[in-house]
């Protein structure tokens, strides 16, 4: 006797001694004509049903019910539907079985799963309908703010004429607030747009160490500001040449060298390129054949606490930590969505007082389906 006709045998047997009653899903049996014969507790209390005298069909429960068993029976896969208990409506898992023209039938209520994933996808839609929002307003957000930071600047260099000692003051903290506000607006609509279904990719095949010198290049004052060591090693990388998105390349650099620079007051900063050998690759998971570039970026700053470092790259974790963390979160945030559109993956490990190493591995070679 085959096994799947033994099982279904045994699930008969048993509900004919009343075993159902201890099962933790709910079970029915139901005869051919969609009416159910028997239950176990589970279902009584799923259906509301306590007085067996009257008939009850599975479609006064589940409308689709006698359809749902057949799809089940015959696609050996549990189907979920909908129940109606008394105008309260639920979802239902249904597994059934057949044995003549009767039916065995498991239900598990899944009401729970079916809508925290229903809350799931409208989340995700409301976040993708409020970033496109915001990209799209981009310039009317913006706008206000650098008229404020440019006139404020002006009236610093008297071009309206002198400004008096108490004068000055009130405009430069206006001047200074509005700049402060303005780099964050920068970096939440950088998030914002990279976090959207309207950013565009812009693969290209480049000179890694021409753009990434392009990116430091911006950052030469900052260093001297600081008394910073910066060093750029790329001696391994035999080939400069790769294929990716330019752009995200570009703001991964640029976003983990600011964090890093606002995070390191004495020491030095050092960039590395190296291309991921085969033994790395292994460690690192990588699919065989591949060629990866590995970009190493280490500072002797501050650092960052153990508990802090899981949610590094995540503004909304971070969003009740100050301004300053909320920055650093979504410029990481943004190297963070950016190097997993280029397919690659981030790391990133701190220890406080000792600085902290941010580790990015991504593939620079054209797929075969481009």
């Amino acid at each position: 006797m085959k096994f799947k006709k033994f099982f279904r045998n045994i699930q008969w047997f048993l509900g004919a001694a009343g075993v159902i009653k201890t099962f933790p899903d709910a079970i029915v049996f139901v005869n051919s004509d969609g009416y159910i014969t028997r239950m176990n507790s589970k279902a009584g209390e799923m259906f509301i049903i306590t007085d067996g005298s009257n008939p009850v069909r599975l479609n006064d429960v589940i409308p689709d019910g006698m359809a749902s068993v057949k799809s089940s029976v015959k696609s050996k896969k549990p189907v979920l539907t909908q129940a109606n208990v008394e105008g309260h409506c639920f979802y239902v898992e249904l597994m059934a079985s057949k044995k003549g023209g009767n039916y065995c039938v498991s239900l598990r209520n899944k009401t729970k799963l079916t809508n925290d994933k229903d809350t799931e996808l409208k989340i995700d839609k409301f976040n993708n309908e409020k970033n496109a929002m915001l990209v799209k307003l981009q310039s009317e957000i913006k706008s206000p703010l650098e008229s404020i930071t440019g006139f404020s600047k002006g009236l610093l260099e008297s071009i309206g004429g002198e400004l008096s000692e108490k004068q000055a003051k009130y405009v430069k903290i206006i001047h200074n607030n509005a700049n402060d506000l303005n780099e964050f607006l920068d970096k939440l609509l950088e998030f914002t747009y990279t976090e959207s279904l309207l950013y565009e990719a812009k693969y290209e095949k480049f000179d890694a160490v021409a753009v990434a010198k392009d990116v430091i290049k911006d950052f030469g004052t900052k260093f001297e500001d600081k008394k910073l060591d910066f060093i750029f090693d790329y001696a391994m990388l035999i080939d400069r040449s790769v294929y990716t998105d330019i752009n995200a390349f570009r703001k991964i650099i640029e976003n983990i060298l600011q964090v890093s620079l606002d995070m390191t007051d004495s020491g030095n900063i050092s960039l590395t390129f190296t291309p991921v050998d085969d033994e790395s690759a292994i460690g690192f998971g990588l699919p065989e054949g591949g060629k990866f570039l590995r970009i190493n970026l280490t500072d002797t700053g501050a650092g960052i606490e153990a508990e802090e470092v899981r949610a590094l790259c995540d503004p909304y974790f971070q969003a009740d930590k100050g301004k300053k963390n909320l920055l650093r979160a979504l410029r990481l945030g943004s190297a963070s969505i950016l190097v997993k559109r280029c397919e690659g993956f981030i790391d990133i490990s701190s220890e406080l007082m000792r600085g902290t190493i941010y580790n990015i591995v991504i593939p620079i070679e054209k797929r075969a389906d481009e």
